[in-house]
């Protein structure tokens, strides 16, 4: 499988740490470097697979470093993807229109490079796609020069055609169908008249029996008359004990209502003032449970905000909530430190050795478009366990993610100066580099 090699060109340090990692994480080689000018030198000898090209540098802009490369023959065939904070239908067009490929943001998340790369055809060991040509030729015979077209062939055309007019006719013969017995069916009706009319029935007989029946009938119903009216009165007179005994529980009732709305008022203050201390009493013990939590909430450079060890503490701390009938929110916040930092043999970014001065390292600058991501980077442990906690607690217990970068230092950073020990420096960045937990109950 051939390695395919990406330049990144990016004058922030930060943004050419987090493209080179998700790049290498694909299989990709990655090189470096810092302007549109450092770009153009590198591709006197080098050739990459693909190049990353920032907008806004020093010197040399994006567009016009991408406006040299394809202006030389020897480059213009290098796909270059725009890889910046800029944003629009309009900036995606001159990008377009000047060469580029395609246009990232730098908010781009590893799942959406691998889209590029796979739209780009530039994903390692990826088989270029068919052209318009080879998609239409589906098969040629080199004897015979015989070539089947899969779009526009006449036989499929007649095919087409000859099934929907047997459709047709189908649905004709249904219908023709249902006609014809539906004229059958009047048929049969229009002979029964006939026949009737031919033969009408014979008149009723003579009304001597059935007189007597009736009379029998009428007896019957005035002795049934005289029996509903004398379970009348006595269902009146019942009707009337009853009213009287439903006025007296009603008394009852209405002295009985009083009682409880007095004794109900009273437990109501009671609870009231029960609840008012139970919220206090709650307060204070949760804000105890936080400070413990962020004590130890720090994390060390390199490591991701929302790690294996966060799922952990936060699994522990929303069982034991949990079981004390909690339920509410539990805010989880991200806090970046500035270190400052080299880059080791890996490609990572690494504290410098002891007793070395800040000359020898570079102060970790976060760009406001990187933010974001650098403070939301979870691992695949805390990305499981996430799922698992809205599965187990649903509504009644949501959990919270959101990160403010560098921005609220728990802890003042000294003045920086190059002959200040690093060490000292790093200090303060490991304090502020922590994750901050809340509890907040409904």
């Amino acid at each position: 499988m051939a390695t395919k090699l990406a330049l990144v060109v990016d004058d922030s340090r930060m943004a050419r740490h987090m493209l080179s990692k998700m790049l290498t994480e694909q299989g990709i080689e990655v090189d470096t470097v810092e302007s549109g000018e450092a770009a153009l030198g590198y591709l006197c000898d080098k050739k990459p697979s693909m190049i990353f090209m920032d907008h806004t540098m020093p010197g040399m802009d994006g567009f016009q470093t991408l406006r040299a490369i394809k202006n030389d023959p020897h480059t213009a065939a290098i796909p270059i993807i725009m890889y910046t904070s800029k944003e629009g239908e309009m900036y995606e067009s001159q990008a377009r229109a000047l060469g580029a490929v395609d246009v990232i943001p730098k908010t781009l998340k590893p799942l959406q490079l691998t889209k590029v790369l796979e739209r780009q055809n530039l994903l390692p060991g990826q088989i270029a796609a068919p052209t318009a040509d080879e998609s239409t030729l589906i098969a040629a015979t080199a004897a015979n020069d015989v070539i089947i077209v899969e779009n526009q062939s006449p036989i499929r055309s007649m095919f087409e055609n000859y099934r929907e007019e047997m459709a047709a006719d189908a649905r004709t013969a249904a219908k023709t169908s249902e006609l014809q017995e539906l004229e059958e069916r009047i048929r049969q009706l229009n002979a029964q008249l006939e026949q009737l009319q031919q033969n009408p029935p014979a008149p009723p007989r003579s009304p001597g029996r059935g007189y007597r029946l009736q009379y029998l009938g009428l007896a019957l119903c005035v002795v049934l008359i005289g029996f509903l009216l004398m379970n009348y009165t006595q269902m009146s007179q019942q009707l009337g004990e009853i009213r009287s005994e439903n006025a007296a529980l009603k008394r009852n009732l209405n002295e009985q209502s009083t009682v409880a709305e007095s004794v109900q008022s009273q437990l109501k203050t009671e609870i009231d003032t029960a609840s008012t201390r139970n919220v206090e009493t709650n307060h204070r013990f949760f804000e105890s449970m936080e400070w413990a939590l962020n004590e130890e909430g720090q994390f060390p450079l390199g490591d991701k905000p929302f790690n294996d060890k966060l799922a952990g503490t936060l699994a522990q701390l929303a069982e034991n909530l949990n079981s004390s009938g909690f339920q509410g929110e539990i805010s989880v916040r991200s806090h970046l430190g500035r270190f400052c930092a080299v880059t080791g043999a890996s490609g990572e970014l690494e504290l410098p050795e002891e007793g070395q001065t800040m000359a020898n390292c570079e102060v970790m600058e976060f760009d406001p478009a990187l933010t974001e991501a650098l403070g939301m980077e979870q691992t695949p442990g805390f990305a499981n366990f996430l799922e698992a906690f809205e599965s187990e607690y649903g509504s009644s217990m949501k959990l919270s993610l959101s990160t403010v970068g560098d921005r609220r230092p728990m802890v003042r950073y000294p003045k920086a100066d190059a002959d200040f020990e690093a060490d000292r420096w790093n200090k303060s960045a490991a304090q502020n580099q922590r994750i901050e937990i809340s509890i907040n109950p409904h």
